[in-house]
């Protein structure tokens, strides 16, 4: 049902897509998967079956993609010899374009569905500033925003600038440190998860998996983020703004009450900055939930099965039967 495919992008570097098909698709649009930022596509696909996103939305009758972008261990990076720098202009100028092209050819459709985690989701924002906001049927964006201003992990910006005659962050050694607390409730795993909303199986398999490295460039850019500054091109003009008017395409976002690194603040700002059609929803207790919901488990946590999926399969089951979403109403 997984099959890799190895894509090879403008500028030579090899990366991974992940396609899922039972043969049995009843849905007109494809679902493409991007993970975040320190992480890859096992987000949506950890092993555990009952705790994947992508094999539910197989179930639901879509034709499902997923990608590590260059840096992670499906694709190019320091680990293949390949490179040991990269920057957010590269996923949006090379790794990205050849993706959709890729899934569009092999879908033989014009459109496709956007889902995104963390940096996964503010990709898809900036991707329609860069390329066709046609091509997107509709976007989902879990624990995505674009300030970062009422995170707690805007207090790190400093910390990491002193780190940034690296070429990358080894967030993957550093997380593989504390794996002997891993069933702990710790400073370090709270940016990652919500402790007691994480089979310990899936835990182990985030930190042993899941966390990658951070290159320094993309960590430049994305930082600015985290002061509503908007986000600069290394390849020079223009920021990218949340309220440019070329982000159109309908969006839906989810964010956990306890997400150290997506505060529920942010994800507001960024709904009430945004020009396109808006939708959001916000897990955890105090919002009727079974538990608080942190940044990775808001995809595969205990309860996201019955919490956080079932919204989201209502909503791109609603966008794929709409014939123009974008001129939907601004709040839906």
């Amino acid at each position: 049902m997984k099959q890799q495919i190895i894509l090879r992008t403008p500028d030579h570097w090899n990366i991974s897509v992940y396609k899922y098909d039972s043969g049995n698709v009843t849905k007109k649009y494809p679902v493409f998967l991007l993970h975040g930022i320190a992480s890859n596509h096992q987000i949506w696909d950890t092993g555990v079956d009952k705790y994947d996103f992508a094999k539910r939305l197989v179930r639901e009758g879509y034709r499902v993609y997923s990608l590590d972008l260059r840096g992670r261990s499906g694709s190019d990076g320091p680990h293949t010899g390949r490179g040991d720098s990269w920057s957010i202009d590269d996923y949006l100028l090379c790794d990205l374009p050849a993706t959709i092209e890729y899934i569009l050819e092999d879908s033989k459709v014009d459109k496709l569905h956007w889902v995104g985690h963390s940096l996964g989701g503010i990709l898809g924002f900036f991707y329609q500033i860069r390329h066709k906001a046609s091509n997107l049927q509709s976007l989902t964006a879990f624990a995505s925003a674009l300030t970062y201003t009422f995170s707690t992990i805007n207090h790190f910006r400093t910390y990491m600038d002193y780190l940034s005659a690296m070429q990358y962050y080894p967030v993957d050694l550093w997380y593989k440190i504390v794996l002997p607390l891993v069933d702990m409730d710790t400073y370090f795993t709270r940016f990652i998860w919500h402790a007691d909303n994480l089979d310990p199986e899936i835990k182990r398999v985030i930190i042993n998996e899941i966390v990658q490295k951070i290159a320094v460039l993309e960590w430049n850019q994305i930082k600015t983020i985290s002061a509503a500054e908007g986000m600069p091109r290394i390849s020079g003009g223009f920021n990218h703004y949340v309220n440019d008017r070329r982000i159109v395409t309908p969006a839906f976002l989810i964010t956990g009450d306890r997400d150290w690194v997506c505060a529920v603040d942010g994800v507001e700002w960024t709904r009430d900055q945004l020009k396109c059609p808006t939708r959001m929803a916000i897990y955890g207790k105090d919002y009727g939930n079974k538990t608080h919901y942190g940044h990775l488990d808001i995809v595969c946590g205990l309860n996201a099965p019955e919490e956080t999926w079932p919204p989201v399969l209502d909503w791109l089951a609603g966008m794929d039967r709409s014939e123009n979403p974008i001129g939907d109403s601004s709040k839906i």
